[in-house]
């Protein structure tokens, strides 16, 4: 087996990215041949990349005019070094067209694949229209996979499951720091993730605290991550600043969450609105730390966080729901007997072993696959400025690399977009998602 992953390079923190760390280390390891290749722009860089993920050992290519086309064509070129490796996408969107073109040219043989880590509705909108060329999906949760045959119109014998795992190394902690002694005084509360409302739900924080307050539990809680509402947020929880009851440590990477925030006899605290894991869970879990968590899309097919077996739930957005269950972890004997179950699921199912053993599977079902049909033609790329729309694209990247001008981009996800369809509308897909995923 010979893999090419074809990542982003903006983003050095987050699941995704130690996701891909793990996997690869683990698959080198197995002897599979393995090859990285990130983008090596102005907002995409190599090696920023490289120094923050040195195990992947990265190779980077280049889109020197930065429009549309360019990004076809560096894929093109990329492919053509790898004709016969299984591909698999980590949210680049322009590796479809790419691979949608060297198909219909006979230039490429291997199979391409898309690995699924979000529930949002862009990624279902690919799905439908690259049904034709995608070999495969590998889903990270049940929910995720369910959704990319129901929404993505993907053949289910083409959809597979494959989890996020972690390091056994942190399973060796006890459930508890000391034995269990009945109630304790101060909870310790650990939250972790992007600083943002979509999906984190942020804004549920302070109303779960002044909860807790009412009912005169004891609490310190530590806030791990940035994002776009990291200044509303401390605004929001100034109160609890100011008394040294709340802290934020900012975005920190997971050596250093494991190093000097998880901890045995803590509680890992999640307010999602949905999610295809999350990796937070699993390490808290296999830091010794007990999970009180929304019942967040994503959770009900998983069947892995079970109300009083597991973990403690709420619905999604009841603060004084999630209030109750913290309150319920004062105790220790409870917070044990959570810890003890949710460690030997881990195990099972979200070990670093267990999660390979997936991902080396789902690849060796997709190379045993039928192939698919030669795909449809290449749809032209919607104009990206002034002079695609003079021009025409292929003529304005012809002008730009002539006269060596680069088109500029704004933001990360503009030159390197994740999605051929961003701005899905995401409150729908979860929506029609919520059926598929009961709980029990």
């Amino acid at each position: 087996m010979k893999l090419l992953y074809v990542a982003p390079s903006a983003y050095l923190l987050g699941g995704v990215q130690d996701w891909l760390a793990d996997l690869v280390a683990g698959q080198r390891a197995r002897g599979v041949e393995v090859s990285v290749a990130v983008p090596d722009d102005s907002l995409h860089r190599l090696a920023p990349y490289a120094e923050r993920y040195p195990q992947l050992r990265p190779i980077g290519f280049r889109n020197p005019a930065g429009d549309a086309t360019g990004r076809i064509r560096s894929l093109m070129a990329l492919l053509r070094r790898h004709p016969d490796h299984l591909v698999a996408g980590v949210n680049i969107a322009a590796l479809y067209p790419a691979v949608r073109h060297l198909r219909r040219r006979r230039q490429f043989r291997g199979r391409v694949l898309l690995t699924l880590h979000a529930l949002e509705a862009e990624y279902y909108s690919d799905l439908l229209e690259q049904r034709d060329l995608l070999d495969a999906v590998v889903a990270t949760n049940r929910l995720s996979a369910a959704l990319a045959s129901a929404q993505g119109g993907i053949a289910p014998e083409r959809v597979l499951y494959a989890p996020y795992g972690v390091e056994l190394a942190s399973l060796a902690a006890p459930p508890c720091a000391a034995q269990p002694t009945g109630e304790a005084a101060d909870l310790e509360i650990v939250w972790v993730g992007r600083l943002e409302k979509a999906q984190k739900r942020v804004q549920d924080i302070r109303p779960i605290l002044a909860a807790l307050d009412g009912a005169g539990l004891g609490f310190r809680l530590t806030i791990a991550g940035d994002g776009p509402e990291r200044s509303a947020l401390e605004h929001d929880l100034e109160p609890w600043l100011q008394r040294g009851s709340v802290r934020l440590t900012g975005a920190i990477p997971r050596q250093s969450l494991r190093r000097d925030v998880y901890g045995p006899g803590k509680v890992l605290l999640i307010t999602s609105a949905w999610e295809t894991g999350p990796i937070v869970a699993w390490e808290a879990i296999g830091a010794g730390m007990a999970v009180v968590s929304s019942r967040y899309l994503g959770s009900g097919l998983e069947d892995a966080l079970q109300e009083g077996r597991t973990a403690l739930l709420f619905p999604v957005g009841d603060a004084d729901g999630a209030a109750r269950q913290l309150q319920r972890l004062r105790d220790r004997f409870l917070l044990a007997e959570l810890v003890a179950a949710a460690l030997t699921l881990v195990r099972r199912r979200y070990s670093r072993e267990a999660s390979l053993a997936a991902w080396m599977d789902a690849f060796a079902m997709v190379e045993a696959l039928p192939p698919l049909p030669t795909p449809a033609a290449v749809q032209p790329s919607a104009p990206a400025g002034g002079l695609d729309r003079l021009l025409g694209a292929a003529a304005a990247h012809r002008l730009r690399r002539l006269l060596g001008r680069r088109f500029r981009h704004t933001d990360a996800g503009s030159e390197w977009p994740h999605s051929g369809h961003p701005g899905g509308a995401d409150a729908s897909l979860l929506q029609r998602a919520r059926p598929l995923d009961r709980h029990g």
